[in-house]
């Protein structure tokens, strides 16, 4: 499974992906996966509560966790039929990842490299940064613009949609999540190439989408007692929350049933 001749043909595979004629065949079927995601919306009974919960806590990590976690919910494929039952199942794949990413965002951020006591932790924490980066969990410094979503760009990492699903596969229990945190890191390492460039390219969509609205960002909509709410950010949010990632969620979504099928022994070995 670690052999080099593994991971070479797996990104000679993953570069072919990236073609033309393949990747247009991902993006119509995950064009196609977007609509069924948004039939599935009026009957996630959760979603509005954690929303609602996330807000009055003033917590935007659970907001996030709790939406891309719905988002891969939908846009999975399943057996079962996505009703009312499909979505009373125990969601504890989204508190997992909550917690989770709280840590992981949360404990490293409480110093720079340059503030800590000792030189042996100041190269710990420079690993760990350096490891956030790889799996694109900080991407908040990237690029011009995107800052202004925080911590919830946390969860556009395309490891972190791949976590929930083989989450989503596994049994309930905390021994399985633990594997799946695993399988999630063999599929990103085995792929590297495709989500490093997909993500590439979503990122310079949402950085050239917020540095084309700040020339226009004064016009907006008066709102007595309020004032003036920017009419083409708040449009821009709309499209980013309601179209661009949940398209992303699908992207990523059917490329992980394509190689799970076709790698399947890479991450459910014996």
């Amino acid at each position: 499974m670690w052999k080099f001749e593994s991971y070479k043909a797996s990104w000679i595979e993953s570069f072919e992906l990236l073609k033309w004629d393949s990747l247009k065949l991902l993006l119509l079927v995950s064009l196609r996966s977007l609509g069924s995601l948004y039939s599935s919306f009026l009957r996630a009974w959760f979603l509005p509560l954690a929303l609602l919960v996330g807000l009055v806590l003033n917590w935007p990590r659970l907001v996030g966790a709790f939406y891309i976690t719905f988002l891969v919910r939908a846009a999975r494929p399943s057996i079962d039929l996505k009703n009312k039952d499909y979505w009373q199942q125990t969601v504890f794949a989204d508190w997992i990842l909550f917690f989770g990413v709280l840590l992981m965002v949360y404990i490293p951020r409480l110093w720079s490299g340059q503030d800590l006591p000792s030189p042996f932790l100041k190269v710990v924490w420079y690993i760990y940064d350096f490891v956030l980066r790889l799996f694109f969990l900080a991407g908040q410094v990237w690029l011009p613009g995107t800052e202004l979503l925080g911590s919830s760009l946390v969860f556009l990492s395309p490891f972190i949609v791949v976590w929930i699903l083989f989450m989503l596969d596994a049994k309930k229990e905390v021994w399985a999540y633990i594997k799946a945190l695993g399988r999630a890191v063999l599929m990103l390492a085995y792929n590297y190439p495709f989500f490093l460039i997909t993500y590439a390219v979503l990122r310079l969509a949402i950085a050239a989408g917020y540095m084309l609205s700040v020339p226009v960002s004064r016009y907006g909509i008066l709102i007595p007692e309020i004032g003036v709410i920017p009419l083409v950010p708040l449009v821009g949010w709309i499209i980013l929350l309601l179209v661009i990632i949940p398209y992303w969620v699908c992207v990523i979504t059917n490329f992980y049933v394509k190689r799970l099928h076709e790698q399947f022994s890479l991450y459910y070995s014996k």
